[in-house]
């Protein structure tokens, strides 16, 4: 609840369980699918969802610390797998190490890894800003809701007691303490009284969460539903094309059409091999194509 808002898009509106089917099915492709092409078709897809989404800004952050993830991923195979064909470099003798010989594949086969762990890292971010996180506990409430009532209570008690404690520290700076500054032992002396008062809070809101659920008559009898997560066509064309896209891609990675050598030697591209890319790519773009078709054409709105 820290970071995500609610937006008036197609993503934003979708039933909890096809968002997370999405991120569950790109995540699985990701581990499953090893060709670069396959790889850089799910980040495009990944990416094109996000910033339908309209969480660009978001992902951007995510970009420059994955980026720099890749970077050090190849810097250090290519100084420990010191093994392909095309050398670029050859450093002096180092001890342990040995040799520094630096090759066109193991740079390659860096880069492949990480391309991989940015589409894994663009997945959550787009489950992170795009799903809410109370509404995924409640698709398990059938089969455990006490456990998923505490699951959300937790979740929810660190966003809550961050809010306090910077409503307290506010009130206490614009009352002259100086919690910033002063040597250590002072400045802990003055984060005191802010630990009392949120722990009193925590526990007025414990008492107020017990009278509001004792009022609603919890646990006297069966459930009922204050709201309910509907199912809209949307829904159905989405999972139908994640179905259509993970059966395309598992069926490539078992012709072995998604598999790529980066040693001895590159492999050459075949492109017969990956005319399923483009079936994956394109069906998990779907969310992205209604998403604008639902705010261009208010007809296609209505009926999905």
């Amino acid at each position: 609840m820290l970071v995500y808002r609610e937006k008036d898009n197609l993503i934003h509106k979708l039933h909890p369980f096809t968002i997370v089917a999405f991120v569950g099915v790109v995540f699985i492709l990701s581990l499953v699918l090893s060709h670069p092409v396959y790889l850089l078709g799910l980040f495009l897809a990944v990416g094109v969802v996000i910033i339908a989404a309209g969480h660009l800004k978001e992902w951007k952050v995510y970009l420059k610390f994955s980026i720099i993830m890749i970077i050090i991923i190849m810097i250090i195979n290519a100084i420990f797998a010191q093994v392909g064909e095309t050398v670029l470099f050859i450093g002096p003798r180092i001890p342990v190490l040995g040799k520094i010989k630096i090759t066109m594949e193991a740079l390659a086969f860096g880069a492949g890894m990480g391309v991989r762990l940015l589409v894994i890292i663009s997945a959550f971010c787009l489950y992170t800003y795009a799903v809410h996180p109370d509404k995924v506990l409640k698709l398990f409430s059938k089969w455990g809701n006490k456990s998923v009532i505490v699951i959300t209570l937790s979740t929810r008690l660190l966003p809550l007691m961050v809010g306090d404690y910077l409503r307290i520290t506010e009130v206490q700076r614009c009352r002259g303490v100086k919690l910033d500054t002063g040597r250590w032992w002072e400045r802990a002396k003055n984060i005191l009284p802010v630990v009392s008062v949120i722990l009193i809070s925590c526990l007025e809101r414990s008492l107020q969460l017990a009278e509001s659920m004792h009022a609603r008559g919890y646990g006297s009898g069966f459930r009922t539903y204050y709201t309910r997560e509907l199912w809209r066509p949307r829904d159905y064309i989405i999972l139908t094309a994640l179905f259509i896209s993970f059966i395309t891609g598992v069926w490539a990675a078992l012709q072995g059409w998604s598999n790529y050598s980066y040693y001895p030697r590159l492999s050459v591209i075949n492109l017969g091999e990956i005319k399923a890319a483009s079936i994956v790519v394109l069906t998990l773009m779907i969310p992205a194509i209604l998403n604008w078709g639902w705010k261009k054409c208010p007809l296609l709105k209505s009926k999905i």
